[in-house]
């Protein structure tokens, strides 16, 4: 699992096999499925970084290139696909970017 450093909390990047365990340990979690050459994704990288330093929950990236059958399984069909996972089940699947406000009130929805 690596991490971007982002202040008081990090924007984990997971492997397929770690998405389960950390949606699982995670009361609320933010997914990215994205692409390294993805420019929406580049662009939403500061916002995660804000999210996981401003609100409850976890953030995470996956590559869908590396982890395709992850990917398909959550219907991240583009890029970025945003899933929330509440309690280790998906409730929400957001395709494109997306405004950080969007995002955190989607988020406060399920961690207020």
């Amino acid at each position: 699992m690596e991490a971007q450093s982002t202040g008081a909390s990090t924007v984990r990047s997971l492997e397929s096999g770690e998405l389960t365990t950390i949606v699982g340990e995670e009361d609320v979690a933010l997914v990215e499925f994205y692409t390294e050459w993805c420019g929406s994704c580049t662009q939403m990288e500061p916002v995660l970084a804000d999210l996981s330093r401003e609100t409850d929950a976890a953030v995470v990236k996956v590559d869908i290139e590396t982890n395709l059958e992850t990917a398909i399984e959550f219907g991240a069909q583009s890029t970025p696909t945003f899933v929330l996972f509440v309690s280790g089940n998906p409730v929400k699947r957001l395709r494109g970017s997306q405004r950080k406000e969007s995002l955190t009130d989607l988020i406060k929805q399920y961690t207020a």
